[in-house]
């Protein structure tokens, strides 16, 4: 049986952790994963260094706390969109809405170090792999509730169409960043015309 002293250890525990996370990010945002020191996260988060380690034996182990932390920035939002209640097709308008607002440039900072840095660490890349799994099984769920409902071409495969989508609207992002005179809204919509019949208004 957990006491009240326990619990109220354990909460600050798991506060502390959330507090060196947060440093992390910000220090991925601002320097980069190579420059990403233990001592200057620490610092961030107003814990001593041995704290860091108490919590995350590794930097990588750090980064890959990191890597779920921006859930809260992509995956998140949009299993909510894809996964809540309501018509399929109003679903598809907020996510085309929800997609073709510009990323800040600390969360674009962030999941572009992410992805870069996976490809020399292969439990990165292992767990970047399975985060857009799940970007894509979101994007797959809606087009088969599209098809379900009979608002999909006949001749369409619900999962090319939501993986093909996840990836034309996550790249839009990138160059919406790059040139914010990218009309990603409008791609996304012209993409989409063909496969489904009754196009978003």
């Amino acid at each position: 049986m957990v006491d009240g002293a326990t619990d109220a250890r354990l909460e600050r525990g798991a506060d502390t952790r959330q507090r060196i996370i947060a440093a992390a990010w910000s220090a991925i945002a601002e320097h980069g994963i190579a420059k990403l020191t233990t001592r200057e996260v620490a610092k961030r988060a107003g814990v001593t260094h041995g704290m860091c380690y108490y919590h995350f034996a590794t930097k990588e182990d750090m980064v890959l706390a990191v890597v779920e932390h921006a859930r809260h920035y992509w995956i998140g939002p949009l299993e909510r969109l894809t996964s809540g209640s309501g018509p399929p097709l109003e679903k598809l308008e907020s996510l085309v809405r929800w997609m073709a607002q510009p990323a800040t440039r600390e969360v674009m900072r962030v999941h572009l170090q992410l992805v870069s840095q996976s490809e020399f660490s292969q439990t990165l890349r292992d767990r970047m792999a399975a985060e857009y799994a799940r970007w894509h099984a979101g994007y797959v769920g809606l087009f088969q509730q599209l098809e379900d409902a009979g608002l999909l071409r006949e001749d369409v495969d619900p999962v090319f169409l939501g993986v093909g989508f996840a990836t034309l609207a996550d790249g839009l992002v990138d160059q919406q960043s790059l040139d914010p005179a990218v009309r990603s809204e409008a791609i996304m919509r012209a993409f989409l015309s063909p496969f489904v019949p009754r196009s978003l208004a």
